[in-house]
């Protein structure tokens, strides 16, 4: 009689047992990868400067100006060296004001610039520079900088008479200003031609616009102030603080009409690249080759976002749109950049960048751009 030969089980198979060896490897490989892309992540976050700024900031929002006075550059001109009457009078002038803050543009790769406004008018700036730290991972830390109020405080004379305050104006370069019916001079200039871009951020040959400030006593609690432009007309001026006022440089509303739209699809876009969503390839088609910005996004490290499915923006607005040659305009774009994750959480990202877009073969090109 034959026997019938016993199959062997799979467990038995030499095949089967390599197979289930190189898959149990590899979930192994995963899970560790994961582990540790999870813990690169949070290293990052951690190093974010945004979250040394919240505590700088939150010395204004519970009026803690007696931690402040030690960061203060302006306490000196703006109290004669009296923390008591600096504390006293920066109490009195936000009592039941709003604070806000937000990111300003820094050309220093190594200082962090951030804006504190008081119901919408800019109020105090600080910075945040390297602590000489880093995690990790490698990723540097930061640690607060200085504090600059944009306040002139005021006391009184020995019976009570005014005493005369310190005035800021700042217009762009070559435009008049008068006080009172009395044109200010060069004598009065306190900055001269402070550029409103970068330095280099141009193509060469191109200039960028600037602003000059002008200092004034006055007695008077309103002093007239007026401003002409080159050509004559009043330009308008606003609020920049306490006894400070700013006319900016006039944007190009036909040319942001005209360009706006191509401009946030462009930051839309430098977006995506920064987190994987767009290949290198496809962003340099927008870029001048050799040039800055190229330098930038080659160099640029896209492992910084957590895993998504998509990413879109939103709210987004562009500003300061100056056109300087007949093939070179500058503008700053600012929206929400959202990364939806597979399980519908959203990671929302403030981003605002400062482009530089040249003409090139009848086709706009970015040239160089700054990461605010």
């Amino acid at each position: 009689m034959d026997k019938k030969k016993k199959k062997a089980g799979i467990l038995n198979s030499t095949f089967y047992r390599v197979y289930f060896s190189l898959v149990a490897l590899a979930l192994i490989a995963v899970v560790i990868g994961l582990v540790w892309l999870n813990g690169v992540v949070k290293d990052y976050e951690t190093a974010q400067p945004v979250h040394v700024a919240e505590q700088v900031a939150r010395l204004f929002e519970i009026s803690d100006y007696a931690s402040l006075y030690a960061m203060d550059t302006s306490a000196q001109d703006i109290s004669g060296g009296d923390m008591n009457f600096y504390v006293e009078q920066m109490k009195a002038l936000t009592a039941g004001k709003t604070i806000a803050w937000r990111a300003a543009f820094s050309s220093n790769a190594d200082e962090k610039q951030y804006g504190v406004t008081l119901d919408g008018e800019r109020f105090a700036s600080f910075t945040l520079v390297p602590s000489g730290e880093t995690t990790g991972h490698g990723n540097r830390l930061w640690k607060p900088g200085s504090v600059t109020t944009n306040v002139v405080l005021k006391g009184s004379g020995a019976e009570g008479d005014p005493v005369a305050a310190a005035y800021r104006v700042e217009v762009p370069t070559g435009y008049t200003v008068t006080v009172d019916g009395e044109a200010l001079t060069e004598a009065d200039v306190v900055v001269a031609a402070k550029s409103v871009l970068p330095e280099d951020f141009l193509p060469s040959g191109v200039t960028a616009p600037t602003l000059t400030e002008y200092g004034f006593d006055s007695e008077s609690e309103s002093p007239n102030i007026v401003v002409t432009t080159p050509a004559g007309q009043t330009a308008e001026l606003q609020p920049d603080g306490e006894n400070r006022w700013t006319c900016p440089v006039p944007e190009n509303a036909e040319f942001r009409e005209k360009y706006g739209q191509a401009v946030i699809k462009l930051g839309e876009r430098i977006a995506k690249y920064t987190a994987k969503d767009l290949s290198r390839a496809a962003i340099l088609t927008n870029v001048v080759s050799d040039s800055p910005a190229e330098k930038i996004l080659k160099k640029f490290s896209n492992s910084w976002a957590p895993s998504h499915k998509s990413s879109s923006i939103n709210n987004a607005v562009v500003s300061e749109f100056y056109v300087l040659s007949e093939d070179c305009f500058t503008c700053r774009v600012e929206f929400n950049f959202v990364l939806t994750s597979r399980r519908e959480n959203d990671y929302v990202y403030p981003t605002a960048y400062t482009l530089c877009i040249v003409r090139r073969k009848g086709e706009g090109k970015l040239y160089n751009i700054v990461f605010n």
